[in-house]
This record gives C-alpha cells, structure tokens and sequence, in this order.
C-alpha cells in the first residue's frame, strides 16, 4: 500500500511540475521580461582571444606555474618555463657555434624544440583531440550576474555597455571555445548552451552574434542544428571562410625576400616606439650566415605545425575552402590521421554548405547581416607579425582575415588598388535600381556578396572593430531591429564606411574627464570657470565622436586631442614626452646601418664579406 502511496505521489509531483512548467516557464527566467519582449536573447559567439582557458592535472586540479598562478590564457598558452630551462643553454651554445663556423650547428633541431616545448601546452594528436586537460570558462548565466572583473575584462575585449544599456545585461550571453577544440564538438556545446538561454531567459529564439572565429562556430551550428532556434545573425569581421593567412603557414608560403626580412619586417613588427631596436636587431641578423637564419625559421615553423595546427581541427577552420583540399592531401591522408581528417572534412562539408545554409534560414524570417573591415593587406597597421606571409598585397581584408570571407562574398581590389576599368556590379535590386553597390573609392563592389543588401563594409578597417565606436553603433542598430538593410537609413547608416579609432576616448578620455565633474560638484576639487566649461566641451565632444553612425577620423583626433589637453592642464593626465635627440639619432643610425648591410651583404652574414 505505501509503495502505491508513493508512486502516485511521484505521478503528482511529475504532473505538478509539468504543468508548473507548461503555464509558468517564466516565472523561474532570469529576464524582467520573461521572454514576452521583442528583444531576443543575444548570444556572442567570441573571437580567438576571447575564451579564458586554464591548464588543469589528471586530478582535475589547476595546474600553477611557479608563480603560484592559475596556468591559463585566451589565446596561445605558452610554456616559458620549460623553453628558457631546457632550450635556452643550447641555443646559446648553437648560435655561438653557428657564427664561428658559419654553418648552422643543430640551429633547426633546436629551434623545433623550442617551438614544440612553448605550444606543448596546447598540443594535439593525431586525432585532433588536445592531449592536456584544458577547461575553457563558461559563464552559464547572462553578463549582468558576471562579476565586476569578468565584466570589465569582457567591455576590453568587446565594448558592449552602450548594447547593453539599450537591450539589458539580462539579454546578452557570452559562449566560450577551446582555441585548439573542435568546432563541430563546439556547435554542440553551442546547441545546449541555447538551450540554457532559452530556459533563462523565456524566448523561444536567440540573436547569434559571430565574432571574428566565432564566425567558425556559427558555421558549423548551422549546418549541424539548423536555424530553428535563431532569430537574428550579426557577424562581425566574423570568419566565415578562413583567411590565406593560415592557410600560407600552413603551405609554408612566406616573403623572405632580403630587402623585407633583413630590413622592413623586424622593425615593424616591434613598432615604431622602439624601430630602432628593430633595425638594431637586422644588423645583428648579419652576424649569421643566411643558412643558419633559414634553420631557425625552418625549425620553428615545423615545431609549431606539428604541435598546435596540423592536429588542431579548429585551425583547419580559418584556411579557407578553396585551399583546404591541398593542405589536407599534404598533411591529412595517412591513415594515422583518418580521424582527424573526418573532423575537419565535415567542417569543410559544413563551410560549403554556408550559403545554402544562409539563404534557407534568411527564407525562414531569420535577418541575417555582416559587418566588415576592408582595403588592408594581411599585416597592416597592428598586425604586422602577418605581413611576411605570401599572400601580403594579393588580397583584400581587414589586416586579418579576406574580405570575402568577412562578407560571405564581396569582391575587393587588392590593398589599395581600384577595381578594374568598366567593372560593372553584378546585383541589381529591381527595389532600388538605381542602387549601386560599389565603394565610393571604387574599391569593393557587395553586389557579389551572398546577402548585398545586408553587408556593411567599413573601408580602411583594421579587424579590431571595436576601436570604432561607428562599427558598435551599427551592430546596435541592426541588433535592436533599427534598421533591417543598407536601403533603411542610408544617411546615416550608409553600406560603406570608414575607419576611426575612439578607443582612448570611450576607455579612459571620457571617464576620466566625468570624474573631475564629478569631483567639483563633491566639493572634493574646485575647477575655474573657464577649466570647468572646457571640460564640459570636451566632453561634449568626445560624447559626439563615439555616438555617431558616420566615421569621422579628423573630428575623433580633435575630440581626443581636445580632452587630452584639458586633462593635462588639470593634472589628471602628463604630456607625452618628446623623442629625444638621441632617441631620434640612435634610430636614424640604426636604420642607416640596416640599410647598408642589406645593400652590402643582402641576405648574406658579415663573414662573407670579411674573409671571402
């Protein structure tokens, strides 16, 4: 009889709950809304530096670093320990060697243990599963219950505050990814992690928002889960068909041309700050013989191939289609990797799937927009570390990734060059046919984008997007359902765009000039009139340049340029200081130097000149 009892209270508590769920879902959501509001749930889909992942032991135990630091990062995890105990001495030993024989002495056996022992963190085998126990964070919750510090770092890596003012933190989720993971595996983390935001939130669909690699994520959740639950996508500089720049490193494909390894590239690399230590650096090149020079390269590009991309799924996603079936002969057809290599074809089944995939999902109601960056060479402004690929100058893109495959499409002259003469686009809207979807500067046409009438392109565009306030003010429009295509609010939302960067004044300008107000109307600071109403302008005008929807590059530099001053007078700020005269002679010296070895010996050492 108890037992009867008890299974029919079981039936109750089961019935109860059902119905508790089936009428009330959103009593238990974590929006005010619960989910009755037109705003869908936005979920970030990050970029390659945007997913906190931590080394632990087999015990599932964080594994410091000798430090007593949580061994971790958001990009590459790099054993420097290891690399400076074990590889340094001989390192030492063989270049020492090296210049007195003028002959590479076990250079390139070195430098692949160097480079294997600095990834080995993140290292692969031949079943592309990563072969240490790395957790990536995941916030299961919406970014208003993130801590302050998870918060800040998140506005650093993504400016949201302006998108969450207008939608609510409540709105907004942050997905993570292994670097070194599997994408088809991550889109069925993806699936469930929908589901969750579904379940918290009360909607029944969510806004998808690809950033950069993120774009890799959403491509393999498409194809694998369809769009059912997806009510909007806005990609951002996303990767939607990988960049030549993995693929060339993957080839092995790079300019090592004399004039740009032993003059242009090193000081680039470093900056113009210290462009003398870069130069500084060429003339030592000088010292070993080009062979020696060529095993290091050779040595560490083969340690870094063999360690963290070629066993890695997720790299084979940023080489673009139309390459990877060459790459994948050259590195994937032993049987060793077989299933490896059934990993990373099912993503490339799934990247050409893309387009059908959009297009359905478009029919089905899902708006669907790109936001992209253009005109640059691989390596431009802060990447330069990429300019020494072979595809620097043939492509068009963002300093990162193609233009097409930002915009699923658009063709772009190369760099700064013009389409050709007589180019003529290749869409018309019958809507607007008088439309034309080419640059002003004549230097992309969208019409050969898969979706033209929703591809926003920003010329001169580095891929850090988020340095353009004009960039967020867009996606907020498109995500909040202010503007639908290009045709909307071409005034003040126009197809193509420009470049500025607002970063300085959103990030420390602006908050540090409010707190002065804010500090004199305390009584904690006394500002003149006169500071006070400059102040009060400058503001005002650093407010403008980060709320406008047009880039506007010489009013950004004035704005800036505006609060920096005031700043200064009122202490809250020092000037920059000059470069010294011997800073600026040192670098003149330096680089004349370089250039005279290179016009000397070229890629030759010193050495041959001296004694032969």
């Amino acid at each position: 009889m108890k037992r009867i009892k008890r299974v029919i209270a079981l039936i109750l508590c089961a019935a109860m709950l059902i119905s508790a769920g089936a009428i009330g879902a959103s009593a238990e959501t974590k929006t005010d809304c619960g989910g009755n509001c037109d705003q869908s749930p936005v979920v970030i889909l990050p970029g390659i530096n945007h997913s906190p992942t931590y080394l632990f032991d087999e015990n599932n135990q964080p594994v410091l670093d000798s430090d007593g630091k949580q061994v971790g990062g958001t990009l590459l995890i790099l054993e420097v320990e290891q690399l400076i105990k074990k590889v340094l001495p001989k390192l030492i030993f063989s270049v020492l060697a090296t210049i007195v024989t003028q002959h590479p002495i076990g250079l390139k056996d070195i430098a692949y243990e160097a480079a294997s022992i600095a990834f080995s963190i993140q290292k692969c085998d031949n079943d592309g599963n990563h072969v240490n126990n790395l957790q990536t964070k995941r916030w299961n919750h919406p970014i208003s219950e993130m801590n302050d510090d998870d918060k800040q770092w998140l506005y650093r890596m993504i400016p949201l505050q302006r998108i969450e003012e207008e939608i609510g933190g409540d709105h907004i989720y942050m997905f993570t990814f292994n670097l070194v993971g599997d994408p088809m595996a991550s889109a069925d983390e993806l699936n469930e992690y929908i589901q969750m935001v579904k379940e918290q939130t009360g909607h029944d669909k969510v806004t998808l928002l690809p950033v950069s690699l993120g774009g890799t994520i959403l491509t393999s959740y498409l194809d694998a889960y369809g769009h059912g639950d997806v009510d909007s996508i806005v990609n951002v500089v996303a990767c939607l068909n990988g960049t030549d720049i993995v693929a060339d490193m993957m080839a092995r494909k790079f300019n090592l041309a004399d004039e740009y390894l032993y003059h242009e590239y090193i000081p680039a690399v470093i900056g113009e700050s210290d462009a003398a230590l870069g130069y500084l650096i060429n003339c030592i090149l000088h010292i070993l013989p080009r062979s020696g020079v060529n095993a290091i390269l050779t040595g560490a590009i083969s340690g870094m191939l063999d360690t963290i991309m070629i066993n890695c799924p997720q790299m084979w996603a940023m080489v673009p289609s139309y390459r990877y079936d060459a790459l994948a002969e050259k590195y994937l057809s032993s049987t060793e990797k077989a299933k490896l290599k059934e990993k990373t074809d099912r993503f490339q089944q799934a990247r050409l799937n893309l387009k059908k995939n959009i297009l359905a999902a478009v029919a089905d109601g899902v708006s669907v927009n790109s936001i992209s960056g253009s005109n640059l060479d691989f390596g431009e402004k802060d990447y330069a570390f990429f300019g020494i690929v072979d595809s620097a100058g043939k492509y068009n893109s963002d300093g990162i990734i193609n233009l097409t495959s930002t915009t699923m499409g658009a063709t772009g002259a190369p760099g700064d060059e013009a389409l050709p003469a007589g180019y003529e686009q290749a869409y018309t809207n019958p809507d607007y046919p008088d439309y034309s979807y080419i640059a002003p500067d004549n230097t992309v046409d969208a019409s050969t984008a898969v979706l033209p009438d929703n591809t926003w392109i920003f010329l001169e565009q580095h891929h850090e997007v988020g340095n353009n306030d004009v960039v967020l003010n867009l996606a907020q429009a498109i995500i909040t359902g202010k503007i639908t295509s290009v045709h909307d609010d071409p005034v003040n939302y126009p197809q193509y765009n420009y470049t500025c960067n607002t970063k300085y004044i959103r990030r420390w300008r602006l908050p540090d000039a409010k707190a002065l107000l804010e500090q004199d109307a305390n009584g904690e600071i006394t500002l003149s009139a006169e500071d006070k109403a400059e102040l009060i302008a400058a503001i005002a005008d650093g407010e403008a340049v980060i709320s406008a929807t047009i880039a506007d590059e010489a009013k950004t530099k004035a704005a800036e340029e505006r609060l920096n001053n005031i700043l200064i007078k009122l202490g809250k700020m020092n000037a920059p200081e000059e470069e010294s005269k011997l800073d600026s002679a040192f670098k003149s010296i330096t680089k004349g130097l370089s250039y005279f070895l290179l016009e000397t010996l070229g890629g030759g050492s010193l050495f041959d000149k001296i004694f032969r």
